[in-house]
This record gives structure tokens, sequence and C-alpha cells, in this order.
């Protein structure tokens, strides 16, 4: 039994355990059996079956008993949102940003009332989040460590699961972090002691060499950059470049990885035997540089699986042996998820493994392949070919997003970062150690390096290049192109490696990327997805695989910070962190018409952020004199030189056969103003009419009553279930049969009102509310109609 294929039977294992009921052991263990029995099966055939079989169930009953010893004693109080006093060591770096602390706690004592405490037997994480009210305090949270003895106050709660289809899962990223409740609390109640522990002394260190850059870099955008790429500290990497490189596939160079071990070991090495100190001796102290070296930059999944494998092969050198680079790779893997086994749902974990291994079994080909070209151009296009291959699935999985330039731009750019810009800063950060003089012409060279790369790539972006956007990727289009994958090596080793064999390699690579795109999704069917945004509107209208409406993108409040301290780096937007991101898992690159119903913030606010990402064909506008937010807003379309339109009572069109749209309110000529001046449309789709009614309010209802309506199918009802909406003698003309509501959950209005919800009961409507059920999708095909609802189908 192979290291290799025993770690592949190991993570078989863990994903059948997380995913599937505890009966598929028996099923697992009958299964093994019954092969092994079978005599027309060779007999090393059938041992290496029952081997695997039985490593993949002693996996998943240690995967259980992990999930055992790491319940929750908290989560009975989290659910009731208690307060109570916790007592523990700090687990992680404390990020602030603005007036808000975040770090997690590994908890050892709690109590309700203060007094008595309660030993915990199991340790338990918690997502602490503590508000600061004063500069002061903002200077101290800065000054706390991991490993530091933490207690306080805080209120419990459970982390909020993703509201919107593929949205950022909050409650299982958490989760696969050892972590079921979060805590909130304030400065005041807290008590810190700084402990000495194994992570104090390199977190001094991390800090200290951070404070460095600071004074070598003049640009703060450069210096954010610098510690990301040098020391693995992230929070201060500006936000704009960071969603630059996630556009271009670039993140991966801000990780630390197998080529930071490998540059630091090797600079090492060369400093020591230049000094004089014989090889194996420098050996054994690079092993040793190295565990302090993924300490100082916070022992990342990234920095522990380089670690583990630089160690291994440095330790093969000291004792003269030669190991497999995948037993290398499997054994690696094995420990981390002995240690942990949450590891292989975390993105660095699962990016950092696939990409190493894509590495160690397609780079060796490269040799064998054009010869003719230099050995150094092929490595360095089978690097890039084999890291952007392996990694497509794990980006449009998580992120949605590959672009299509990400293979040029890794081609070109990586090895600029990687061998230039990120040699030149150690040898800056080293050298300012000695004296700040001897860093200027690195400092310089990196910084100006960094700004010549980083213009034309967002140049790139603001091109709207097609191929962007992924659509969410099915479950069976995973595996078979991990299959593709796995396979390509085991082909080529057979022999399968001429010329036509290579051209079916590439037939069938381009054809899982088309396959990706889901060509042949959406056909014959109207796809409507109201959007939980809070308090405000967003709905989503795909019309077969032809036209996409954005009726709204919702909106954020904000208040200007009282004081600079307050600000935060990148505060959260409706447009940018719920449109944006549904948008791209719906693979969505071209939205036909925006329609922005009225001016108000809560409909139309996230229309900024969705702008500069977009291409469009033109906004519907209900023709009022622009105002405020909106007038910024359509100077921003104008700017991109998307026609403003507005409609008239009646105007109709079509956008597939069975599919039409009529334009219902407000006349060109209305004198309606605020809410009652809203777009209202009505879309008839093979059969069935749904109404969009903005935020219009009694009046505004009886204007469309007047304009005569037919009996509506689902009702998008008016102002998020107000009292002036609604009215009975509306809902009497229409008689919905289902109506919607957009609402933000504990809303300060009170909405949806309780008289409004009375009327529509007395209507018999079914009530789908987004406060409630998440984000509510309606499918409509010629069959009928379908309901989803977020995290369940009805």
């Amino acid at each position: 039994m192979t290291l290799y294929r025993a770690s592949i039977s190991m993570v078989v294992g863990l994903i059948l355990s997380s995913y599937l009921h505890q009966a598929w052991l028996l099923a697992a263990g009958g299964i093994g059996l019954a092969v092994a029995l079978i005599t027309a099966i060779p007999v090393h055939l059938r041992r290496w079956i029952l081997a695997y079989t039985f490593l993949s169930i002693l996996t998943g009953l240690y995967f259980y008993g992990y999930e055992i010893l790491h319940q929750s004693v908290l989560k009975p109080y989290a659910v009731q949102e208690s307060s109570v006093w916790v007592r523990g060591t700090i687990d992680s770096a404390v990020v602030r940003d603005g007036d808000v602390a975040r770090f997690h706690l590994d908890m050892q004592e709690w109590t309700l009332s203060g007094n008595k405490w309660n030993k915990l037997s199991q340790r338990e994480r918690i997502a602490v989040r503590i508000l600061l009210d004063h500069k002061d305090e903002a200077d101290r949270v800065d000054t706390w460590k991991r490993g530091s003895q933490w207690s306080g106050r805080i209120r419990l709660s459970v982390p909020a699961a993703a509201r919107n289809p593929h949205a950022f899962d909050y409650s299982r990223y958490l989760h696969w972090q050892g972590i079921h409740v979060i805590g909130e609390g304030s400065y005041g109640t807290v008590r810190i002691e700084e402990q000495s522990s194994l992570w104090a002394p390199f977190q001094s260190w991390q800090t200290d060499a951070a404070g460095r850059i600071d004074l070598l870099f003049d640009d703060p955008e450069a210096a954010g950059y610098m510690k990301s790429l040098l020391l693995g500290v992230g929070e201060d990497v500006d936000p704009e470049l960071q969603e630059m490189y996630a556009d271009l596939g670039l993140s991966h160079v801000l990780a630390i990885s197998g080529l930071h071990v490998t540059l630091v070991s090797s600079m090492f090495m060369w400093i020591l035997e230049r000094a004089g100190v014989a090889r194996r001796w420098a050996l054994l102290a690079t092993i040793g540089m190295l565990i302090g070296y993924v300490l100082l930059v916070g022992a990342s999944a990234s920095a522990v699986r380089s670690g583990l494998m630089g160690g291994v092969g440095l330790a093969c050198q000291v004792l003269g042996k030669r190991v497999d680079g995948k037993d290398v790779w499997a054994g690696a893997l094995i420990v981390m998820l002995l240690v942990n086994p949450y590891l292989l749902w975390q993105i660095g974990f699962q990016l950092s493994f696939a990409v190493t291994l894509g590495l160690i079994l397609f780079v060796p080909f490269s040799q064998h392949i054009f010869i003719r070209i230099p050995l150094w151009i092929r490595t360095l296009v089978a690097v890039t070919l084999a890291a952007q291959a392996v990694s497509f699935p794990f980006l449009l999985y998580h992120f949605h997003q590959f672009s299509m330039l990400s293979w040029l731009v890794n081609l070109v750019i990586t090895p600029i970062l990687s061998l230039v810009v990120l040699p030149l800063g150690y040898i800056a950060l080293v050298a300012g150690m000695l004296h700040p003089f001897l860093a200027g012409w690195p400092v310089l060279v990196s910084t100006y390096l960094l700004k010549t790369l980083h213009e034309p790539l967002f140049a790139m972006i603001r091109w709207n290049l097609p191929f962007s956007h992924w659509p969410h990727p099915d479950w069976w289009w995973i595996l078979l192109y991990a299959g593709f994958l796995f396979m390509l090596p085991i082909l080529w080793k057979m022999g399968y490696h001429r010329q036509r064999d290579a051209i079916v390699y590439l037939a069938l690579f381009i054809g899982f990327i088309v396959l990706a795109r889901q060509p042949f999704s959406g056909y014959q069917e109207v796809r409507i997805t109201f959007l939980d945004i809070g308090q405000g509107d967003s709905i989503v209208v795909e019309v077969t695989d032809k036209k996409v409406y954005l009726i709204d993108a919702g909106g954020t409040f904000r208040f200007p910070a009282r004081e600079a301290w307050r600000e935060r780096r990148d505060p959260f937007e409706v447009g940018k962190d719920i449109v944006l991101p549904f948008l791209r898992a719906r693979g969505i690159e071209r939205i036909d018409r925006v329609v922005m119903t009225h001016g108000d913030l809560d409909h139309i606010g996230g229309m900024a952020a969705l702008v500069p990402r977009f291409s469009f064909g033109e906004v519907l506008v209900n023709g009022a004199p622009p105002e405020g937010i909106e007038r910024d807003i359509i100077r921003q379309f104008q700017q991109k030189g998307v026609p403003i339109l507005t409609g008239s009572p009646g105007q109709t069109w079509s956008d597939a056969p069975g599919v039409n749209w009529k334009w219902v309110e407000p006349g060109q000529t209305s004198s309606a103003s605020g809410n009652e001046a809203s777009i209202v449309l009505q879309l008839t789709a093979y059969g069935k009419t749904v109404l969009f009614t903005g935020d219009i309010e009694s009046d505004g209802e009886s204007r469309v009553v007047q304009g005569g309506l037919p009996e509506v199918d689902v009702l998008k009802v008016a102002h998020h279930g107000s009292n002036t909406s609604s009215s009975d003698a509306f809902l009497a003309a229409i008689r919905p049969k289902t109506a919607v509501i957009s609402v933000g959950t504990n809303n300060r209005y009170g909405h949806p009102s309780a008289e409004a919800m009375q009327r529509l009961k007395k209507s018999g409507s079914k009530v789908y509310r987004t406060d409630r059920h998440g984000a509510v999708t309606l499918i409509i095909t010629p069959e009928g109609m379908v309901w989803q609802t977020q995290g369940s189908n009805t």
C-alpha cells in the first residue's frame, strides 16, 4: 500500500462521511467483502480493494469521532442568544477593521453569572467580535497577540447560513474551522493577560517585520502588498487590488506556498554554506529554520503543507535517500488531516494540495514534448498550464470566476512576481534590518515593478471580457473533470501519448470547458430570483438563455464615520457583496435590461457597484427627474454609453416565444413622485403572469387597477409589505395565487405589517418572505411553475 493511494482512500472516506449517512460504512464494508470473495478477480486486486476500502471505513469512523469530540457546549445558549462570560486563549491573529476587532477564542471556561466557572473537558473555539468605542481601545486591541489569555462577556448567537443561492456560507465556513457559535461583546468587559506561548515570539517578529515594511515602502499600497507576499499578513492589501487579483486568477501569488519555502530555504542554505558550514549541518539547520518560518508567516494550510514537504525533502538529502514526490505529498496530506480532518473543506488547503499534486503529475511530461524548445520555457508553460487546469474547478465552485486571460497573465506575470519581486522583498527586509539605506534599491525596483505590472492588469479588468463569470458547477461535472485529470498521467504511462492521443485529450479538455458554461441549461425556462438583500429589493429575471433583467439592486445605508479610525477598509455593500456574487454564480456577464423602479437607496444603491463590472443593453427608468444617487448612477450608465429609456402604459415587448412584458405604470406625463412613481411591470411567461410593483402605495395601486389588469399568478408585494400597500381593492382585482415579500430580518420599519399580511391571507395568497425563506426562486416552464427557497424546494 503506497502512501499516495492511502491518502486518496483517506480523502474518499472523509468526503463520504461528511455528505452521506453513517450507513455508508456498512455498505462499503459489505461491497468490499463481496468483491474480495469473487474468485474471478485476481488475488492481488482483491487484496488491494479490501485494503483501501477498509482504510476509507477507518477514516470515516475517525471523522465521526472527531465530530463528536468537537460538538459545541454553548450552542443551546447561542440559539437563545444568551450572554455569557468566557475565558480562554486567543487562537488566531486579531484583526481590527475600524471600530470592530475579530479573532477566534479557544475557550476553556464559561459561566452565565460571572461567579462559578464551568471548566470544559474539551476546549471549544468561538468566533469573537468586539465593538470599540474609543481610539485608545483600538490602540490597545492592536497589541493583542495570539496565545494571550482573554476573558469577557459576550452575547452568543448561531452563525448565519447562506441566504442566497451559492453565496458565501458563513455557518459552514466556521464549522470547518471547528466553530459552532459566535459571540459579540464590548471592550469594557474585556480582561487580557499576555502569556508566554509558542506563538508569542513569532507573532512579535511578524509584527516587527510588518512594521519594518511600512517604514521601507513609502507607497501604502506597495507596503500592504509586500506584507502579504512576504509574511502572509493580508489585512492591509488594497481591496481593489485583491479583487483584481481574484478576477485574473493571481490570488495564489499572495499565499505563502512552496515557492516561498524553496526561495527562503535556498537563500538560507546559500548563506550557511558561504559561511563555511558543512552541508549536512546546513541541511539540518535549514529544517529548523523552515519550522520557524512556517510559524512566522502564520501557519496557514498552504504554508504548513509547503513546510512539511520541504522539510521531508531536506531530511532525505541528509539521509541520502530518494522519495517519490507523490508519497511526500501524500505524507503531508495524511499528517495534516489526522491532526484536523476539517482542513479538507478549507479552500486554501484544497488549492495548495491539488495544485501541488497537479505539478507533480503533469510537469514531468514537459521534458518529453516539444523537445526542440528550451527546457526552461517548456517547464514554465507546463507549470502554468498544470496549475490553471487543476485550480479551475475549485475557482468555479468557490468563486465562480475564471478569466480566460488568466492562462496568459499567469504565464507572463507570475514569474516576474515570484522570481523577481518576491526575492527583492526578502532582500529589502533583511537588508533593512542592518540599515534602511541598504534596502533602498530593492525597494525602489520592486515598487516600480508592481506599479508597472498592476496598471495594465487593472486596464484588463475594465475590458469586461467575456467568459469571466462561470455558473456554479454541477457535482457530476466536477467528478468527470477530476476523473479526466486523474486518468491523464495513467494513460500517458501506458503509452497513450501519440499525436492522435494528444488531440483526443485536447478535444476532451475543451469539451469540459464548454460544459462548464452549461450551454444547454435554461432552455424554455424563465427563472426569477427574489434575492434576500435585507431591507430592499433586487430581482433577477433570466429569460431562457437569451435575456437577463435586473430589477433594482438594493442598497446599503451608510453614515460617515465620526472619526477616521472608525473607517472600515472594505465596508459591506449590498451590490458588491450580494448581488454581484449571485450574478457571477449564474454565469451572468451581460445584463440586457436594468430596471430602476424609482430612486430610493434601498432599490438602486447597489447599482453603483455593478456598473463597472458588467456590460448592459439598456436601462429603464420611471421618467421622473432623477435626483441624488439616482442621478449619479444614471450618469455612470451614460458614461458607458448605455441608453436610458422609459416606457408608457400599455407598451409591450417579447423576449422569446411565449414570454411577453407589459409596461403598466407610470405614464410619461404622470405627476406621481417617490414610491408612487415606481415602475410596474407585468410578465407573462408560458401562460403564467407575474406582477412587479416596486414600492407603489394605495394611490398607485388604484391607478394600476383602473388601467386594467388580469388575475395574476405571482405578485411581488409592493413596498416590502407596508400597511400603505396591498389594499383590499387591489388584491381583489388581481387575486394573486402567490405573493413574494422582499423584506429585511428584524427591520426597523416593522415590515411586513400585520394588516398587510392579514389582507394577503384573506385573499388566499401563499406568501414567501425573504426574511424567513431567504432568496426565493420561481422557475416557469411550459409544464408549470416550481418554487425554490434557499435551503429547501417546494
